[in-house]
């Protein structure tokens, strides 16, 4: 999938993983926040809060979090997910935008 630039509607998943056990975790949501920096700018809050469990029992681990079109309007989205929870991993992300075609007429 690629990402819109300056588009609503979008969304980015993330996996929790305990670095105890090297297992995904479920029923974190409450717990997790995301920054986001677009183009190299500061990092602020994503405006969705908290994010939404996938589905913890078919994909135990992956949550996913709503972006607002302000939140693509950039060339590079760097995203740096966090728990609260102790022993939660959660990986970073690039995103590389594209700009349709079509919006460009």
């Amino acid at each position: 999938m690629s990402y819109q630039k300056n588009v609503a509607g979008q969304k980015f998943n993330i996996l929790a993983i305990s670095t105890s056990t090297g297992l995904p975790i479920t029923g974190d949501a409450a717990n997790q926040t995301a920054k986001i920096s677009i183009d190299s700018a500061a990092f602020a809050s994503v405006a969705d809060t908290n994010p939404t469990e996938l589905d913890a029992t078919n994909a135990a681990g992956v949550y996913v979090f709503d972006l607002s079109q302000a939140e693509t309007n950039g060339d590079v989205l760097t995203i740096v997910p966090s728990s609260t929870t102790a022993n939660v991993q959660i990986d970073m992300l690039n995103i590389y935008t594209t700009v349709e075609l079509a919006t460009l007429a």
